[in-house]
């Protein structure tokens, strides 16, 4: 089956490109996959996750993506979830997309720009330089 993944991070601007990966979904006759990157490495700069705060989080967006799947069950499209670790996020959904098979990565740029795009640097741009499917990206409203 043919496959939309969405990558998610719990924000409402993230959450914004769930509608237009479904309506893709609906037409294209797609199943979609909520991603979440449970990025655990560090909790800060300096102090380790410890392995209790790594299953907390995973635990909550394992939550978080089951709440969206259920809200959106009834309209035709199979959902899946899945939380992953991992380091680079953005690594990780172009990966996922990889072996997961996807067709095609749908998901919300957060409109950084200036000084927090070149200090944070953006997942989105990274996902689509590192991505072999097409990325389709929802701007903020």
């Amino acid at each position: 089956m043919n496959l939309v993944l969405v990558p998610l991070d719990t924000s409402e601007a993230a959450a914004e490109a769930i509608e237009p990966a479904m309506q893709l979904a609906e037409a294209l006759d797609y199943s979609i996959l909520l991603l979440a990157v449970a990025d655990v490495v560090v909790k800060n700069a300096v102090q380790p996750m410890m392995d209790s705060e790594r299953v907390t989080a995973e635990r909550a967006l394992e939550s978080y993506l089951g709440q969206l799947a259920e809200e959106l069950d009834g309209r035709g499209v199979e959902i899946d979830t899945l939380v992953v670790d991992a380091a680079d996020p953005a690594a990780a959904v172009a990966d996922t997309a990889e072996s997961r098979g996807a067709e095609m990565i749908v998901m919300c740029t957060h409109g950084r720009s200036g000084a927090a795009r070149w200090l944070l640097g953006s997942t989105a741009d990274r996902v689509i330089r590192s991505a072999m499917v097409p990325v389709h990206l929802v701007p903020v409203r």
